[in-house]
């Protein structure tokens, strides 16, 4: 599979030294099952990009010479220069032309291909709020096998990125500094209260009775009233109606995420699960941008192998780097040029103290593998 490198100089190619461009007028929308579609030929004109179709009526290429979406009709599965994604609604096909969300078009594809178009983007990152998953009485994910425990690699990951960050010269506010269980609105509160500009979220995969699957997958917040990539159906209908404080800054989060996609899957060298959303508590009342990553899955012999390794941990903790270091690159290149400074003497986040009532009776177990 082809994998595009970072894109800060395209980036910078494509907005022309411009620091911001006002968006155009939005295009004309179509309404299929009380959802609003426009159609991928008026996309790709606005966006002065060529339409190609691989499949008639069926699979089409937006592209241009910096980017190449794929789209398929009735799929929520797409691509953006050659890397995995899931929509919140399936691209619909009518009257030999395809629809695409209009949600979707504006703060999944438009982020990646004309951020430009997005509005003023928020500062440069300064503070990053680093969460290893899990922890205490929740142990995630385990491969008994091999002696891998999830909490167990999150904290070890975690704490690799915090130096490194550091090293970086950003600010770190870490969720949890030992085997702790840290409820799931606290870590956004922890986050929030550090002033934190964006959020990651660590943790590994697993499949019950599937040893087999293996690769590395991002989640961001759903967008408001879109379903997450795991409910398809009416019956299955996840949505939540009403917007949650990250949903503020979905385009930031769709850049973010695909800058940790690209930068993890180039350096871990795993196969691509895709870039897939979820209604995850931790990310959910956030007041920046944020990622969750599950970088490889234990339930593969082979890769819990990988991640019993202190060089792989090292090497997800340096791919996490790179992808914060990606998004704040094109931040900077929106706001022309400008990178961000911390005031003179300012002091490190604060690293708010974990009241009782955040962590859980060490007699009570909890469900493996919740996040």
């Amino acid at each position: 599979m082809v994998r595009a490198a970072l894109r800060p100089l395209a980036l910078a190619a494509l907005l022309g030294g411009v620091c911001r461009a006002a968006a155009p007028a939005p295009l004309p929308v179509e309404r299929f099952d009380r959802t609003e579609y426009v159609s991928a030929v008026d996309a790709a004109d606005r966006l002065g990009m060529r339409l190609s179709w691989r499949a008639a009526g069926r699979q089409l290429a937006i592209s241009d010479s910096a980017h190449r979406m794929e789209l398929t009709a009735e799929s929520r599965e797409a691509s953006v220069d050659g890397l995995k994604l899931y929509l919140g609604s399936s691209v619909v096909s009518r009257g030999g032309r395809l629809y695409i969300c209009r949600a979707d078009y504006e703060r999944r594809l438009l982020p990646l291909v004309r951020p430009a178009w997005c509005g003023a983007p928020p500062r440069a990152p300064i503070v990053i709020a680093v969460d290893p998953g899990h922890g205490g009485v929740d142990h995630g994910t385990e491969n008994l096998r091999l002696g891998v425990q999830e909490k167990t690699v999150n904290l070890d990951v975690g704490l690799r990125l915090k130096r490194l960050l550091e090293d970086a010269g950003f600010k770190v506010v870490i969720t949890r500094t030992n085997d702790t269980k840290v409820e799931l609105p606290l870590r956004a509160l922890i986050a929030n209260q550090a002033g934190a500009d964006l959020f990651v979220s660590i943790h590994f995969n697993s499949l019950t009775h599937d040893t087999q699957t293996h690769g590395t997958e991002v989640y961001t917040f759903p967008l408001q009233a879109q379903r997450s990539d795991q409910s398809w159906g009416e019956r299955e209908n996840d949505s939540e109606p009403l917007a949650s404080p990250v949903n503020r800054f979905d385009c930031w989060s769709s850049i973010l995420g695909d800058a940790v996609h690209r930068s993890l899957l180039n350096t871990l060298h795993t196969e691509d699960r895709g870039w897939k959303t979820k209604h995850l508590a931790a990310l959910r009342a956030l007041t920046c941008p944020a990622v969750l990553v599950e970088s490889a899955y234990l339930s593969n012999d082979a890769e819990a192998a990988r991640v019993a390794s202190p060089a792989f941990r090292q090497q997800v903790a340096e791919a996490l780097l790179a992808g914060v270091r990606a998004y704040a690159a094109q931040l900077e290149l929106l706001r022309g040029g400008q990178p961000a400074r911390a005031p003179a003497g300012a002091p490190p986040p604060a690293q708010p103290p974990l009241p009782p009532s955040a962590l859980a009776p060490l007699s009570h177990p909890t469900r493996p593998g919740s996040s």
